[in-house]
């Protein structure tokens, strides 16, 4: 075990921007990536990708994204969520890193970031926006509440908390309701550039009621693949 290193102690309100980002993206990490379509009151539709989401609740299950502005304007994303209060959040696989990450540049509005990227609207069932048919799942999503950050003449993120409707899973990805981690092949996002996948996985148990110091001193253990015998590890470098 290493020996306690020196820690910086850092004020947030003596920083830049880009610092502040630097350290909240960096620190916490990796981040689930939530690639939302939505639609305007008018029809016309959106796809953009947000590492600010997770999951909150199962029961109902619930989620949220955090949105943000440029210069004091909503992004095209929250300004539909705001006036259709429903947006589908598709899950993105390593295989579809490079069209999700298309979809985040600054197109101008007459820019459909669904041809840009090549990829298949798929109705919905419950909310209007299309879902991505190429994803792996997708979550229909209904606003619960919008959650504003930052002030009203510097407003920032907003956080978007929203009921799931509706799961899209494909088959190939489900043990029963279980989901199986290499099949989604999900992947996140880490600091700047840095996206990473979820290939490498440990299984660590949780303490018990009775004796909660049991597992204290217990390694990680990395899952063993039962067909091949290799750990998660050894077949992510395969």
């Amino acid at each position: 075990m290493t020996g306690t290193r020196r820690s910086l102690s850092i004020d947030p309100t003596t920083l830049e921007r880009r610092d502040v980002m630097d350290l909240v993206n960096g620190l916490v990490a990796p981040r689930p990536i939530a690639w939302v379509s939505s639609l305007d009151r008018s029809g016309v539709r959106n796809l953009a990708p947000f590492s600010f989401f997770n999951a909150f609740s199962t029961q109902p299950p619930t989620v949220a994204i955090g949105p943000g502005s440029r210069q004091g304007v909503n992004k095209d994303s929250l300004r539909n969520i705001r006036e259709t209060r429903e947006f589908v959040v598709n899950i993105v696989s390593y295989e579809l890193a490079v069209r999700a990450n298309q979809t985040s540049a600054e197109f101008p509005p007459e820019v459909d970031e669904w041809d840009v990227a090549g990829l298949t609207p798929a109705p919905s069932d419950d909310v209007t926006p299309a879902r991505v048919a190429e994803a792996p799942a997708s979550l229909e999503c209904r606003v619960h509440s919008i959650v504003d950050l930052g002030t009203t003449s510097s407003p920032t993120n907003s956080v978007v908390i929203a009921t799931v409707t509706r799961f899209h899973v494909r088959e190939d990805i489900l043990d029963g309701y279980r989901v199986r981690p290499e099949m989604l092949d999900a992947v996140a996002r880490m600091g700047r550039n840095l996206w990473c996948t979820s290939r490498d996985r440990f299984d660590l148990p949780r303490p018990s009621s009775a004796d909660p110091l049991e597992v204290r001193d217990s390694p990680p253990r990395p899952l063993v693949d039962a067909a091949t015998g290799r750990s998660d590890q050894r077949r992510s470098q395969t």
